[in-house]
């Protein structure tokens, strides 16, 4: 404790109040390695956060994170906002979080103080309890919520508005034993409802959930096709493994927008092979690869100048590196010129293209005949692949 403390003297004075907040969040990521499966449980790592928020490009307003664990959700966003932001324009955010672990709500509160977000955390079990009062309330949500849970009882649920507007998910036989109450089959479609109904006309939603969502069937399906249908979905992404400390299978990002033009689209995203690899048993996004994968979205939009704004930053990067460097935050010449190619490659004209392996815009497919009448799906629509959600179906 004497070290610990004898290293703040050589912190400066005048030190700005985000590089405490750095310090927490690293200490975030390094106790959630070490804790290992339980630590995924209030930390999701930086760079999917970072890439999630690149992908939504917040601005300002009210951010749900109704499974917030430490808060790193509402920390990015702010990062985001305070890079991007006009000089001299305040940051107009406030962030409204719920976490069931009352430890894990006190790590979020400081995570806020120390980032200087303002925001509420509320200690409640977003199943049960909308301490906000969510439904179309929102700008922004995001979250990483447990995957697959079970036990959530189906009459505790099945009224709240933020979850049947799409449907609720139910078990396709009763439960036979004697006096037991009913549950929904897991917890995955409750969160998938949240997100779609808590955002106001113009919001933007990113959640992190199970890959076997995308496909799931019954009346998880049945949900998904209503979704799909009414056109809030806008982008669907299949991450690496091992990006997670809590599970090591791929997880899959789901990109919600309210005010989505194109409705009958969707973008798919397979980011499977994309990945810095930190440790045997660790991966993540490097900066570079997190403004490449976001650039897909904006060229989706229309972009264009976006593009061409990257490319300049690699470029003059690429004219400032050395040859060879041996200091891992010095990058030569040949790692600047590499993503210039990735994104020439495959952008070569600067302008959104489907790109096999890597990305795709997939319709709904619907085929009508002379009449009017509803006759079938078009061959590699989201209608024809049944509509699963997988990237991997697409790409």
């Amino acid at each position: 404790m004497a070290k610990l403390l004898k290293n703040f003297k050589d912190i400066p004075a005048d030190v700005e109040l985000d590089s405490f907040g750095e310090i927490y969040e690293y200490f975030l990521g390094e106790f959630a390695l070490a804790e290992g499966q339980g630590g995924g449980e209030f930390f999701t790592p930086a760079s999917v956060v970072r890439y999630m928020v690149e992908v939504l490009a917040p601005t300002e307003g009210k951010i749900l994170d109704p499974a917030c664990g430490s808060g790193g959700m509402f920390v990015q966003t702010a990062h985001y906002i305070e890079k991007h932001k006009a000089q001299g324009k305040q940051m107009n955010l406030r962030a409204y979080g719920v976490e069931k672990t009352g430890a894990t709500v006190r790590l979020a509160k400081m995570n806020l103080v120390l980032n200087n977000v303002r925001g509420t955390i509320t200690h409640a079990n977003s199943y049960y309890r909308d301490p906000y009062d969510s439904f179309g309330n929102f700008d922004y949500v995001m979250a990483n919520p447990p995957f697959n849970v079970d036990g959530i009882e189906l009459d505790q649920v099945k009224d709240q508005p933020r979850f049947n507007t799409y449907g609720v998910p139910q078990n396709k036989t009763k439960n036979k034993k004697k006096d037991a109450k009913e549950t929904v089959p897991n917890g995955n479609y409750l969160w998938i409802n949240q997100f779609a109904t808590a955002l106001n006309d113009t919001g933007r939603a990113a959640l992190v959930m199970a890959n076997s969502a995308s496909d799931a069937g019954n009346s998880e399906k049945d949900i998904r096709v209503k979704l799909i249908e009414s056109g809030i979905i806008s982008q669907m992404v299949t991450l690496p493994s091992n990006m997670f400390t809590s599970v090591t299978l791929p997880a899959t990002l789901w990109f919600f927008d309210k005010a989505k033009v194109k409705k009958d689209e969707i973008l798919f995203i397979d980011a499977r092979n994309i990945f810095t690899q930190i440790d045997r048993a660790h991966r993540r996004f490097s900066d570079e690869q997190i403004r490449n994968l976001g650039i897909i979205t904006r060229l989706y939009e229309g972009k264009t100048e976006d593009f061409e704004a990257l490319l300049a930053d690699y470029r003059m990067k690429l004219a400032e590196a050395p040859e060879v460097s041996d200091d891992e935050d010095i990058m030569p010449k040949s790692y600047w010129q590499s993503n210039i190619d990735w994104l020439t490659e495959r952008f070569p004209e600067g302008k959104y293209r489907d790109v096999v392996g890597l990305c795709k815009v997939a319709t709904i497919g619907k085929v009508y005949d002379d009449k009017g009448k509803f006759v079938g799906y078009k061959d590699d629509s989201i209608g024809d692949q049944d509509f699963s959600l997988n990237p991997g179906r697409y790409v």
